[in-house]
C-alpha cells in the first residue's frame, strides 16, 4: 500500500493510504455481512482510511444512515478506533431539492450530531461540507466549523464539491481569524473525461482551470469516481464502441484517445495494468497530493485495486 500525509487542523501530519475506501451502499445494496469482509480485507492490506457520508443509501427505503451506522460498526468491533482514517459528510442539501443548501450553522451541528449517533463515535477525523452555496459568505460557514473542531467533532474539516477559489477564499479568512482550515478537499477527479457525461450539476469536477489552483494549495484531493466505475479497466475494445449502457457517455473522442495511451503503456510496461494506471494518474500525480476513493460491491473488485497499488 503507498501513502501520504493530511494535515490535520492542529497542524500535525496524519498517514493515511493514498487508497481510500468508498462506502455509499454499505448496508445498503451491499449487506453488512459482505461490507465487514471488504473493510476487513482492506485494512488487512494496509488501508486505513475509509469515506463515508449521512446521505449514503438515503436513496434506498430505509436507507437513511445506513452506510455511517455500518461503517460506526464495524469500527467498534474491530476495536480500530485509532487506527482507522474516518471521513464522512454533512450539509448535503435534500435528495429533492439539490439546490436548496444546508449550510446554516443549524443544518451542519445538526447533521454532525446524527452522524456521530449513527457511527457510535465521539469524533470523526475528517468531517466534510458535501455540497457548497456561493451565494453564502464563507464567514458564518467557517466560524461553525471552527466550532466543531474546537469542541473536539472533528480532528480535521473539508470541503466536498467545492471549487478551488471558495476553498481559497474559505481558508484565507480562517488564517485571518486563527479558525480551523479546510486541509482536504473531495471532487470528482479521473484520467478518464468526464465531459459530457452530465448528471448532477452540484458536482466539481477537475479541469485545467482546477487543477492549476490546486497546485498552489496546501491540500489533500481526495478524488471520487477515479475509476469512473472501471471504465478503463473492463476489457472493451479499444475504439469503446462495445461499452456498456452505464458508460455510454463517456465513449467521446477524448476518452478514446486517452484509453489508446493506458493500452499502449499496459502492452510496453511490464505489470502495468489499467487500474494501475488510472489510480497512479492520482495517487502519483506529481503537482498535487493525491488520494483515489475506490468502491467495491464483491472482494475481488477490491482486491483488484489493491493490487494495483503495491
Amino acid at each position: 500500500m503507498q501513502y501520504g500525509f493530511v494535515t490535520m487542523a492542529d497542524g500535525a501530519k496524519r498517514r493515511v493510504s493514498r487508497l481510500i475506501l468508498g462506502s455509499s451502499v454499505f448496508g445498503g445494496t451491499t449487506p453488512e455481512d459482505t461490507a465487514f469482509r471488504l473493510m476487513d480485507r482492506f485494512f488487512e492490506r494496509g488501508g486505513n482510511a475509509i469515506d463515508t457520508a449521512r446521505v449514503y443509501c438515503e436513496w434506498l427505503p430505509g436507507g437513511y444512515g445506513a452506510s455511517e451506522r455500518t461503517v460506526g460498526k464495524w469500527i467498534r468491533s474491530r476495536g480500530v478506533e485509532k487506527d482507522v482514517f474516518l471521513m464522512t459528510k454533512g450539509g448535503h442539501p435534500r435528495l429533492n431539492d439539490m439546490h436548496t443548501s444546508r449550510l446554516s450553522p443549524e443544518d451542519i451541528r445538526g447533521d454532525m450530531a446524527k452522524r456521530l449517533d449513527a457511527l457510535g463515535l465521539d469524533h470523526v477525523d475528517m468531517y466534510y461540507l458535501h455540497r457548497d452555496d456561493e451565494r453564502l459568505p464563507v464567514s458564518g460557514i467557517m466560524e461553525t466549523m471552527d466550532g466543531l473542531v474546537r469542541e473536539g467533532f472533528a480532528r480535521a474539516i473539508g470541503g466536498s464539491n467545492w471549487r478551488a477559489a471558495r476553498l481559497g477564499e474559505a481558508n484565507a479568512w480562517a488564517s485571518v481569524h486563527g479558525a480551523a482550515p479546510f486541509t482536504a478537499s473531495e471532487v470528482r477527479w479521473s484520467y478518464v473525461d468526464f465531459t459530457g457525461t452530465g448528471g448532477d450539476d452540484t458536482l466539481v469536477t477537475m479541469d485545467e482551470a482546477e487543477m492549476a489552483a490546486y497546485e498552489h494549495m496546501d491540500l489533500a484531493v481526495m478524488a471520487y469516481s477515479s475509476q469512473a466505475g472501471g471504465l478503463f479497466s473492463r476489457g472493451y475494445k479499444p475504439d469503446l464502441s462495445d461499452v456498456s449502457p452505464r458508460h455510454a457517455a463517456f465513449a467521446s473522442a477524448e476518452n478514446k484517445r486517452r484509453y489508446g495511451a493506458l493500452l499502449a503503456r499496459c502492452d510496453t510496461e511490464s505489470g502495468m495494468t489499467p487500474s494501475r494506471v488510472v489510480l497512479e494518474y492520482v495517487t502519483k500525480h506529481p503537482k498535487l497530493n493525491g488520494f483515489a476513493l475506490v468502491g467495491a460491491s464483491r472482494l475481488e473488485q477490491l482486491e483488484a485495486s489493491l493490487d494495483a497499488m503495491e
